[in-house]
């Protein structure tokens, strides 16, 4: 049955999450408040530590970020038309995961149009994460009698850079080549990692300098291969999208 007969099958984004975290309460939290509330109009809600790190300086309970959820779809509209116009329309293949959502990052509030820089604000960068589904998906989030929703109901990565190719023009650069393996690893920029992925490093290797990061798929989940370098020595963390580590492994020198 094709879409226009059946609105269920019809994919559409649901909500838009924009993300600036700063690891600290105080002022520069406030700032990034503000940030996210001139791009959105929208007042941000603080994200909170789940746990307590001493190298990081965060503790559980405390804030660490800020947040805002968009669900109006002239809302969410207006603010990826932009955040596309900021990244030149053209994300790659690897920021679209398992599910078909598409996560990426801008570096510089300041890109967006009519934003400029402030200097008694600074410089922060956000993470965009676009949640794209069919409707029904609602009955596995249920507290009660939730229901898992079918693998043919769901929208996968493939469909999900189709219709983002298609509704927003964008370029999704590794999509479509003959020779795209899901099995490879794809080079990722050091500035274009998560901030999320950024801490789970520090944490794991404190004091490191990250040199490269790769992505790959394991088991059907995204995984970073992120390597780090420390007093001489080099080491690879494995994080998963989430921001759990996974591995930590110190690279033997070569004889």
């Amino acid at each position: 049955m094709s879409e226009a007969a059946n609105p269920m099958l019809t994919a559409s984004i649901s909500k838009v999450t924009v993300n600036i975290g700063v690891g600290e309460g105080g002022q520069r939290l406030q700032l990034a408040e503000k940030v996210l509330e001139l791009l959105t109009g929208m007042k941000p809600v603080r994200t909170i530590s789940t746990q307590t790190n001493r190298e990081l300086g965060t503790r559980r309970g405390a804030p660490i970020g800020c947040k805002v959820t968009i669900r109006d779809g002239n809302s969410i509209e207006s603010f990826l038309k932009d955040a596309f116009w900021v990244r030149q329309n053209t994300l790659p293949s690897y920021n679209f995961d398992a599910s078909g959502n598409l996560s990426f990052g801008i570096s510089d509030y300041t890109d967006f149009p009519d934003q400029k820089y402030d200097p008694d604000i600074g410089i922060f960068g956000m993470d965009v994460n676009v949640v794209l589904e069919r409707p029904g998906h609602r009955v596995s989030r249920r507290r009660q009698q939730s229901r898992r929703v079918s693998a043919s109901h769901r929208v996968g990565p493939e469909e999900s850079r189709a219709w983002f190719s298609k509704i927003y023009n964008l370029e999704i650069v590794g999509y479509g080549d003959e020779d795209e393996d899901e099995d490879d690893e794809i080079d990722v920029p050091v500035d274009e990692l998560p901030d999320n992925i950024k801490q789970a490093v520090e944490a794991a290797v404190p004091g490191g300098d990250i040199t490269e990061a790769e992505l790959e798929m394991e088991d059907g989940q995204q995984v970073y291969e992120v390597t780090v370098e420390k007093d001489g020595q080099e080491f690879e963390v494995e994080v998963s999208k989430d921001g759990e580590v996974l591995e930590v492994e110190l690279e033997e020198e070569e004889e």
